[in-house]
This record gives C-alpha cells, sequence and structure tokens, in this order.
C-alpha cells in the first residue's frame, strides 16, 4: 500500500467516523501537538527523509486535517513547557530516550522542567496519546524510582526481540477506542517487553499473545500481557499504544482506524473507561515487575 493510499484511506475512516458520532459533531476539534524527537535510535516512521514529512507526521497530520484541528508536528521538546502546553488539547508523543538532552534529529531539548509541566497538564485535563517508543523515553534511573513521565504512560519499555507475527487479543472490545479493531488481530510488528507496569491506574484494552511464532524466541516465551492500555490521570486522560514500529502498521487501515477512535476517546468529556482492570485481565504469569 502506498503512503497516497493510506492517508486517503484515513481520510475516509476520519470522516466516516465524524460524521457517524454525535458526539464529535458536538465537539470543538482538538488543538494537536505532535512530538517526535530521538535522543538516540530514530525510528523510520519519524525520520525525516529528503526534507519530506515523516509518516507518521503526514497520516496523524490527515487525520487532524479531516477533523478540523489545528495540527503543529515537531522535534522541538522545548515546545513542552506550561505556558506552550496551554495551547493544546491532545499532545501526542512518539518519542526516544532523555528528550533533555540533544539528539542527531535536530530536536530542541526539552527544559527540566519539561517533563513535570507535561504531567502537570494532563492531570488538568490534559489529553495524551503515546506510540511505541513514547515508552523508551524518561527511563527510570539505575539507582532510583519511575519517572513520573513513565508512571503517567503505564509502563517502562525493557527490550525487544526479533520481529514476527504476533496476535493482539482484545479484551476491552466494548471500549470506545477498541470497537473497530478484531478481536484477534495478528499481524507482524517488533513487540516491546515491559516491566514497571502501572497496575494501579492501567485499563488494559488489549493483549499480545506472542503464539507460535513468538515461542520461538525464548524471552517471549511468557503468558500474554498488555500492549495498549489506557487510564485517568487527574482530570485527564492517557492512551497508549505499544504498536507503530514497522511503516506497513502506519499504513495499516485498522491501526489508522484505532487512531482516530482513540482521539476520539480522549477529547470526550469525562474519565469513563479507565477503570483499573489489569488484576482481572492479565494472567498472573504474565510479567508484572
Amino acid at each position: 500500500m502506498t503512503r497516497m493510499i493510506a492517508v486517503a484511506t484515513l481520510a475516509g475512516l476520519a470522516a466516516v467516523c465524524v460524521a457517524s458520532t454525535s458526539l464529535a459533531q458536538d465537539m470543538t476539534p482538538p488543538r494537536i501537538l505532535f512530538l517526535s524527537k530521538s535522543e538516540g535510535f530514530e525510528h523510520s516512521p519519524v525520520a525525516v527523509k529528503d526534507g519530506k514529512p515523516c509518516l507518521a507526521e503526514t497520516v496523524l497530520g490527515q487525520l487532524a486535517q479531516e477533523n478540523g484541528s489545528p495540527f503543529k508536528s515537531t522535534k522541538d521538546a522545548s515546545l513542552i513547557n506550561a505556558d506552550n502546553l496551554k495551547n493544546y488539547d491532545l499532545v501526542c508523543f512518539y518519542t526516544q530516550g532523555d528528550l533533555t538532552k540533544p539528539s542527531k534529529d535536530g530536536g530542541a531539548p526539552m527544559g527540566e522542567k519539561g517533563q513535570a509541566d507535561l504531567v502537570e497538564w494532563i492531570k488538568n485535563g490534559g489529553r495524551f496519546m503515546g506510540f511505541h517508543s513514547a515508552s523508551d523515553t524518561f527511563h527510570t534511573p539505575a539507582d532510583g524510582e519511575v519517572t513520573p513521565y513513565l508512571k503517567m504512560v503505564g509502563a517502562e519499555f525493557t527490550g525487544h526481540g526479533g520481529q514476527f507475527k504476533g496476535t493482539l487479543k482484545i479484551v476491552d472490545p466494548m471500549h470506545p477506542a477498541m470497537e473497530n479493531v478484531p478481536k484477534d488481530w495478528s499481524f507482524p510488528e517488533e513487540w516491546y517487553l515491559f516491566n514497571h507496569f502501572n497496575t494501579a491506574t492501567m485499563h488494559v484494552l488489549a493483549l499480545l499473545d506472542p503464539g507460535e511464532d513468538g515461542a520461538k524466541q525464548e524471552k517471549y516465551r511468557i503468558a500474554p500481557y498488555p500492549s495498549i492500555w489506557c487510564s485517568a490521570l487527574g482530570k485527564g486522560k492517557v492512551y497508549f499504544s505499544s504498536l507503530g514500529h514497522r511503516e506497513d502498521v502506519w499504513e495499516s487501515p485498522t491501526f489508522q482506524k484505532s487512531i482516530v477512535d482513540a482521539g476520539m476517546w480522549l477529547m470526550a468529556p469525562g474519565t469513563e473507561g479507565t477503570e483499573p482492570n489489569y488484576d482481572k485481565v492479565v494472567p498472573k504469569e504474565a510479567p508484572k515487575k
């Protein structure tokens, strides 16, 4: 599927979603900020090539345009500060590493208070959407506690093996963010492994079942574990999807529709759909630390 077709597909899906949802018709389009700064490894969906917008920016930007939302895509992490965040309703991260440090992608570093400002902004009603390596951002210090950012995101990336075809098991199919995702959705991806799950706040939406393909690698010989989740933080809401390493995932109509649905749910008033359910839906033998 070409990038042009993928964007056209997303635009159509977004238009259908907006047209068929009475809430969307009454809702002021959110002002969206997308940050894709990478301190170290830069994933291909957020890499700028030949001066052209990256794939993630293209997909998210088209969604914003179809929904009438002001959209800014940047690698300048200094924009995450208390004053500037007042200009946005939804902040999306596809980031990597310590955002307060210089990066090869040219993005300006985040200020020392940026992490705290972001968390406080969410607590006061902001909405946050994280993709893939947003969980590989602001890691826990070797001799310290989990960072406020990762507590907000819900878990910390610890590594991954080779890519394989895994299956997402949707555990809350009635959740607005999951209504258009197949109950058993199988596709190849780089599947992240996590620790420091924030089980006290996490509402699990989908588990990764590594299956036979995953079991070929020892690190994936484990019970299904959370891969997509959401939570409430004060008056705000958080949605995280570990998907998005591969460009063909971003080009997938199912993935694109899940972004639309998650965005619509995030911007809906209230925190319905964020009730903690980790202990109810995650096998006891799954990774938990």
